[in-house]
């Protein structure tokens, strides 16, 4: 295995090592082929002073991928979308109270986003669109997808907030595409309804899922060459399936789950698990 290990301080970390093999470059370093004895220390030592730490088959490359889907909200933008809209419906707090319980595994993710839209029944569909507006995208969000983009990977969004938001975003980020549920609206004015992509099923934990599978099935693709990453319980059934999946700063019950995890860094964190991105580090 390879330990990656990243955060402030990482290059000096390494240098207290004394180890050989080992790849530095600024607030990272990449431990090659270490073994099962060193890996527990290093891991153990290296969680404890606060750095994100991932242990990743030796020479993992980003050629054997060929997908990346990434959650929305709280993943590539530092908001939730549905805790805004509800905010400007007045009704900020019972919602996001009830987003909080979805996103921890607690409630069926379908139901309670019923429960949460219907709140916004009669209100102006243009708070979407302000929504949209707020949309900050996460710290590493634009280096990630570029970084895939340049190695020819599809990137899509796969997301239980809507279509209106991930479109603007999917733009801003040149991503191909987007899979999300629909916010309905009439005459301008919010139903109190959603629907799932085209007008299907909610997009749930068993919906990205199967996106996942079908977007691997379009491009000719196993998910094995899959990479998914999400930060909530609804995502943690595709960051299983996928052949790289990992959690960003995920809520307990996927941080638990997930393969690799990024607790503490920007979403660039995940690319420095694959080679490609240490050609120019400093090799000992």
């Amino acid at each position: 295995m390879d330990i990656v290990i990243q955060g402030a301080g990482a290059e000096a970390f390494a240098e207290k090592l004394n180890l050989r093999n080992i790849w530095i470059k600024p607030d990272a370093v990449r431990v090659n082929e270490a073994d099962s004895t060193l890996t527990q220390e290093l891991v153990e030592q290296a969680t404890k002073q606060g750095f994100d730490v991932n242990c990743v088959p030796n020479g993992l490359s980003i050629k054997n991928f060929g997908l990346l889907a990434l959650d929305m909200d709280s993943t590539l933008i530092e908001l939730e979308c549905i805790d805004d809209i509800a905010w400007q419906c007045g009704v900020g707090e019972e919602v996001a109270r009830m987003t909080e319980i979805a996103m921890q595994g607690h409630m069926p993710f379908a139901e309670y986003l019923r429960e949460r839209v219907k709140l916004f029944k009669g209100h102006p569909a243009h708070y979407v669109e302000v929504t949209a507006s707020h949309a900050k995208l996460m710290p590493g969000a634009m280096e990630l997808i570029n970084f895939a983009k340049d190695h020819g990977l599809k990137t899509y969004i796969l997301s239980g907030g809507f279509d209106t938001i991930a479109k603007v975003v999917c733009e801003e980020l040149g991503m191909t595409g987007y899979l999300c549920n629909r916010l309905i609206e009439k005459d301008g004015v919010l139903t109190g309804e959603t629907t799932g992509p085209g007008g299907g099923e909610i997009l749930d934990a068993d919906g990205k899922r199967r996106a996942l599978d079908m977007l691997c099935m379009l491009y000719g693709l196993h998910h094995s060459q899959a990479i998914a990453g999400g930060d909530g319980a609804n995502d943690l059934e595709m960051i299983k399936t996928a052949g790289l999946g990992f959690a960003y700063h995920g809520k307990p019950i996927v941080a638990a789950s997930a393969p690799y995890r990024v607790n503490h860094g920007g979403l660039d964190v995940v690319i420095n698990l694959f080679i490609e991105a240490w050609d120019k580090a400093k090799k000992l």
